[in-house]
């Protein structure tokens, strides 16, 4: 290995804020949207070419499609990159210790599967941005699919990784934070998607609209919750948790386990967190001179 391939493997293991990569997805997407608000309203609340006159709120689609297409396009470019780059950084951490480390083969899967769907659900949000839905409207809609399915999906699969490492960490409360959160994103968004689903194929445009921007609100929240998900890693905050007996970055053969509970070592009144039996302190040579000469007497 090279000096220069050495010294940025150095830097990634020294770097403390990986949880500033999720923040920037959320801030980019959320500033996007309040953006293409204003402009719908700064333009009157205009009615778009492709909105449906009776409904009141038009798709984020329209507006995009309406002279901004390129800050359309920018935006998710940019909030895509930030946002696997954080899934892809939790995954490396973990695999450093210093988050709680997967110990089994599924959990790693699970955050591959994880990777990958949401590397999919980016590249249909990129072509959707793309393909606008005056000029492509087929493509656009089989896109927005793609976009739902994908980060969905991302969603599930870091629920269930998340839910395996719960089990194992139970007394993490970081943990048991993250899982709680990402259990009420998916469910929340799952049924946001059907809703959005089923509006769109009953031609509801003002409900499927409505529905349309809390999703893509909501949607940020993924992202907030994967923020909590990589702070642990800062050295502050693995201070902190060992301090209260959460170790993160352990070598494997010393991560707890659900059996090994703590052990109270009387001699320094210390609770280790390994489950390993305290050893009596080495007695120095000089000591034990000492100690042989009395019991002669």
């Amino acid at each position: 290995m090279d000096e220069k391939s050495s010294s940025r493997i150095q830097i990634l293991e020294k770097f403390r804020f990986y949880w500033l990569l999720p923040l920037a997805s959320v801030l980019v997407w959320w500033s996007m949207l309040v953006a293409l608000m204003g402009i719908w309203a700064g333009k009157g609340y205009r009615i778009y070419p492709d909105q449906n006159p009776s409904s009141h709120v038009p798709y984020i689609s329209d507006i995009a499609a309406s002279g901004i297409k390129p800050l359309f396009i920018a935006c998710d470019a940019v909030q895509g990159v930030f946002f696997v780059l954080a899934l892809m950084s939790e995954r490396y951490l973990r695999h450093k210790g210093r988050l709680a480390r997967n110990r089994y083969t599924a959990e790693k899967v699970l955050s591959g599967f994880a990777i990958v769907f949401a590397i999919a659900g980016q590249i249909g949000l990129l072509l959707l941005s793309i393909l606008d839905t005056y000029r492509h409207h087929h493509q656009h809609i089989i896109n927005v699919g793609i976009f739902v399915a994908g980060v969905g999906l991302a969603g599930f699969c870091s629920f269930v990784e998340f839910t395996l490492l719960r089990k194992k960490y139970y007394e993490t409360r970081w943990l048991r934070f993250s899982y709680v959160l990402k259990g009420i994103w998916f469910f929340v968004a799952l049924g946001l998607a059907i809703a959005f689903a089923c509006l769109m194929h009953r031609d509801d445009d003002y409900a499927g609209a409505v529905v349309e921007w809390t999703l893509g609100y909501w949607y940020g929240f993924f992202s907030i919750v994967l923020v909590f998900d990589l702070l642990p890693a800062s050295k502050k905050s693995q201070a902190r948790e060992r301090g209260q007996g959460y170790l993160f970055g352990m070598d494997s053969h010393t991560q707890p386990t659900p059996d090994a509970g703590p052990v109270r070592d009387s001699s320094s009144d210390a609770t280790r967190y390994d489950g390993s039996v305290p050893q009596p302190a080495a007695v120095p040579l000089d000591k034990r001179d000492g100690m042989a000469a009395h019991s002669q007497f």
